[in-house]
C-alpha cells in the first residue's frame, strides 16, 4: 500500500518533563491511510504517548513533525481531536457526579445533546454524521440520560464536526455490551472510510484490536514500542496467553472471604415489587429480588436496560429507594440508617464512576 506522506513523525523523542518521561525516546510514524492501535496495560505509558503526539507534553531531546495536509490549517489543536472513555460520560462535561443522573431536583441547568452538539457552518457534514450516527432522537434528552451506547454515538459526532486529521479515543469499548460494542466498531469502520481521516484506538486488551485497524503500536514498562502490521503483531502475540491473567483474577476475587462483616441478616439485598420511573419513562416494574449471603450474581443486559438504575438501589445512591420496599443488609431503606453506613459493606468499581 502506497501512502503519500507522514502525518505524524516523532525521531527520538525525549519529554521534557523528568517527572513523567518514557523509559526511552519515541521514534513513531502515522502515515497516511493507515489506522493505528496503541495497546499496553494499565500504567504502561499508553496515556503519556498520546500526550506526546497531542502536544500535551513538549520534547527535551528529539523531533516532532507534523503534516495535517489537505488541511489548510496545520495547528495540532485544529487536526488532532482525544476523547478519552475512562468515565460514562466520556469528555462530555467533567462538572457532572455520578448520582446525579437519580437526582431529578439538581437537573435543571444540565444540556441537552443539541445545546452542546451547538451550530456548525458544515450542514452537509452535519447531516451525514446524524445520520451515521442516529443522532436525531437524542437531540432533546440531557447527556445525563444518554446510555453508554448514546453517549459515544454523542461524543464522535461532536468531535468529527470539527472535521479533524487525526481522531484519537482512549478506551473507546469501555463499558459497553455486547451489541453496542459490535455497533460502536460497525461505526468505526465507516469511519475509517472517510477521506482524509485517521483512527488511533488506545485500548487495553489485545483483543480489542478491531479489523480494520492497519498497525499495531504495543506499550509496554513506559516504552513505545516498534509498529507492526496489525496481522503480524496478532500472530506474535495473541497465543501468548500471559498477557491475560483476567481469569485468575476473576478466580481470586470470587475467593475472597466474606464471613468477616458486621451484619448478622441472611439476606444482603432484598426488593419487593420495586418499580422506578422517570416522568413517562418505567426503568424497573414490580422487581422482586433477593440476594444472599454468600451468592455471586450477574446481571445481564443492554445498555439502557435498566442495570444502573438496579445497582443505584443496591448502592444507596438512588433517592426514589425511601419510596420503595428495599431491605440492604437486614436493614430496611428509611428506618435511620446513612448511606455511608451502607456502602461501607460495598466494594464498587465501574466504568460511571
Amino acid at each position: 500500500m502506497f501512502f503519500s506522506h507522514n502525518l505524524i513523525d516523532i525521531a527520538g523523542g525525549v519529554i521534557r518533563n523528568p517527572l513523567v518521561r518514557l523509559s526511552a525516546p519515541i521514534d513513531f510514524i502515522l502515515a497516511a491511510g493507515e489506522h493505528v492501535a496503541v495497546v499496553g496495560p494499565n500504567g504502561a505509558g499508553k496515556s503519556l504517548f498520546m500526550d506526546v503526539l497531542t502536544g500535551k507534553q513538549l520534547l527535551k531531546k528529539g523531533t516532532i513533525k507534523y503534516d495535517f495536509s489537505p488541511s489548510p490549517d496545520n495547528t495540532v489543536y485544529n487536526n488532532i481531536k482525544y476523547i478519552a472513555f475512562r468515565d460514562s460520560y466520556g469528555a462530555s462535561d467533567a462538572n457532572y457526579y455520578y448520582q446525579q443522573r437519580w437526582n431529578a431536583h439538581d437537573q435543571d441547568d444540565i444540556p441537552s445533546v443539541k445545546d452542546l452538539l451547538g451550530e456548525t457552518n458544515d450542514t452537509e457534514l452535519q447531516r451525514e454524521l446524524f445520520h451515521l450516527f442516529q443522532i436525531e432522537p437524542l437531540l432533546d434528552k440531557k447527556i445525563i440520560h444518554l446510555s453508554g451506547g448514546e453517549l459515544r454515538k454523542f461524543q464522535l459526532t461532536k468531535t468529527l464536526l470539527s472535521a479533524p486529521r487525526v481522531l484519537i479515543m482512549d478506551n473507546p469499548f469501555i463499558g459497553l455490551d455486547a451489541a453496542t460494542r459490535d455497533l460502536l466498531h460497525e461505526l468505526l469502520q465507516r469511519l475509517t472510510g472517510m477521506p482524509d481521516l485517521q483512527i488511533v484506538l488506545v485500548l487495553s486488551a489485545l483483543q480489542d484490536v478491531p479489523p480494520y485497524i492497519t498497525h499495531v503500536v504495543p506499550v509496554d514498562k513506559l516504552q513505545v514500542g516498534r509498529k507492526l502490521p496489525r496481522e503480524e503483531y496478532l500472530a506474535a502475540f495473541y497465543l501468548d496467553n500471559t498477557l491475560f491473567p483476567a481469569e485468575e483474577i476473576r478466580r481470586r476475587i470470587i475467593a475472597l472471604p466474606y464471613d468477616s462483616v458486621s451484619y448478622d441478616s441472611d439476606e444482603i439485598v432484598k426488593l419487593n415489587k420495586v418499580s422506578i420511573r422517570y416522568g413517562k419513562r418505567t426503568i424497573l416494574k414490580e422487581l422482586d429480588w433477593t440476594v444472599r449471603r454468600g451468592e455471586k450474581w450477574a446481571l445481564g443486559g443492554g445498555n439502557g436496560a435498566g442495570k444502573s438504575t438496579l445497582l443505584s438501589l443496591v448502592c444507596a445512591d438512588n433517592p426514589q429507594s425511601y419510596a420503595c420496599d428495599i431491605s440492604l443488609f437486614g436493614r430496611k431503606r428509611g428506618t435511620g440508617e446513612s448511606i455511608w453506613e451502607i456502602k461501607r459493606h460495598i466494594g464498587y468499581v465501574s466504568p460511571e464512576m
